[in-house]
């Protein structure tokens, strides 16, 4: 490796280092990253496997985890230079302006989650064929990754692929011990007590999300009688805050930003000019309690990528605040397709017996996105307003309606890239 490559990896240790103990000044989190023991590994693996994922200059490893029991899956291909090549591409290909290069940011996409699944996940689930449900601990550059959108092409399958989230329901996290807390607060945790926040105006105007309220209609849809909505104007940082401590859910439909050289000014956009920046939400005066906080935002769930251990994302940060689970986005995520997906996740969590945790209800909504037919889609939505079902609020279901019409054939599945439905993951309990 150059020298001067070795002197900027040297360096952004050292700044990762930094980062960490600032946040482990703040009382309360002075085991923040730190690394957990073998007996916390165990614990952590007794419900579903824990599934270590890591890259090397001459090859990868795989540690699938059931409680004392640890399985290594060598990966040839998951090697260091391999994964730096297609990280760089996907980095490049995701800041590129999506609206005039769709077609190329997807043909990335394609690729890197092509080959996800021939040098990690194939070979991973090859050993998993009895589980139900695993949580992956990704290490450095893979963090930043979909690794339940990796594809092999199957035939059999309505879009002519089988991804990973068709073997196992998939969550993430960053190391065991945060995955034991969220679990611990997730069992306590009452789900009783919503709030949203939709789209607030900024300050220059930016632009909007023009589905945003229709799935927080949703969302408040799931918590009758125990919703509340903070939106115009008044969502600016001091009032979100404030709605956050008498919540169990919060729901934030707005835009977000993610800061890869210093995660901790990572944020998301309120009104006016105001943000709600991870170092804020590491403070003792926020103090979180919740059971989930679904980030319906643009790159929310991002980690700092210029480091190649780094781990310190938004919903990192929310689990070390105290929020049991996160659902956040890896990309700039598509309005429509976001509002759908949405609208089924809490239609799945909520509104239909036998769904217990968000990550199961997260990939039966991503399934039903990708795999159903416009006509399928909108058959659903009618039969939902004509039986003036719960879990569809009319302004939502609207407006799905006319996103269809203007899709496609009614025969296409129109949300069936990755682009539409992947960019969402599950983190925590």
């Amino acid at each position: 490796m150059p020298y001067d490559e070795m002197e900027e990896l040297r360096a952004a240790r050292r700044e990762l280092d930094l980062v960490v103990e600032e946040v482990q000044r703040v009382p309360g989190f002075e085991t923040f990253l730190a690394p957990p023991t073998v007996r916390e590994v165990g614990t952590a693996a007794q419900d579903r496997p824990l599934v270590y994922l890591s890259a090397s200059e001459a090859a990868g490893t795989g540690l699938l985890v059931r409680g004392e029991r640890i399985e290594h899956v060598p990966l040839p291909a998951l090697t260091a230079h391999a994964l730096r090549l297609r990280t760089e591409a996907y980095l490049t290909a995701h800041r590129a302006d999506k609206r005039h290069g769709t077609a190329d940011w997807r043909a990335v996409l394609d690729d890197i989650t092509g080959w996800l699944w021939d040098a990690v996940m194939g070979p991973v689930l090859d050993r998993m064929t009895d589980d139900t449900a695993a949580t992956l601990v990704a290490g450095g550059l893979l963090g930043l990754l979909p690794l339940h959108a990796a594809w092999t092409p199957d035939t059999a399958r309505p879009t002519g692929r089988r991804y990973a989230l068709d073997h196992l329901v998939l969550a993430y996290t960053p190391n065991a011990r945060a995955l034991s807390t969220a679990r611990e607060l997730a069992a306590m945790r009452p789900v009783e007590r919503l709030v949203t926040v939709a789209d607030p105006p900024r300050s220059p105007a930016g632009s909007r999300l023009g589905y945003a309220r229709s799935e927080t209609l949703a969302a408040e849809a799931a918590f009758p009688g125990g919703s509340e909505f903070v939106g115009g104007p008044g969502a600016d940082a001091r009032t979100v805050t404030a709605a956050l401590h008498g919540a169990d859910v919060v729901h934030l439909a707005c835009h977000g930003k993610v800061d890869l050289v210093e995660p901790l000014n990572s944020h998301l956009l309120l009104a006016g000019t105001d943000q709600l920046t991870l170092r804020d939400l590491l403070t003792v005066r926020l103090r979180l309690r919740l059971r989930l906080a679904v980030l319906s935002a643009c790159e929310t769930s991002v980690p700092g990528g210029r480091l190649p251990d780094e781990v310190v994302s938004l919903p990192t940060g929310l689990l070390q605040a105290g929020v049991a689970g996160v659902l956040a986005s890896l990309w700039e995520v598509t309005d429509v397709a976001t509002a759908m997906l949405m609208t089924e996740f809490y239609r799945r969590w909520r509104h239909t017996d036998g769904v217990t945790s968000p990550s199961e209800a997260l990939a039966g909504a991503q399934v039903w996105l990708r795999d159903t037919t416009n006509s399928e889609k909108l058959r659903c939505y009618e039969d939902a307003e004509r039986q003036r079902a719960a879990w569809l609020p009319t302004q939502s279901g609207q407006g799905f309606r006319l996103a269809l019409h203007m899709s496609g054939a009614p025969t296409e599945r129109s949300y069936a890239h990755p682009d539409l439905w992947a960019g969402f993951a599950h983190v925590g309990a």
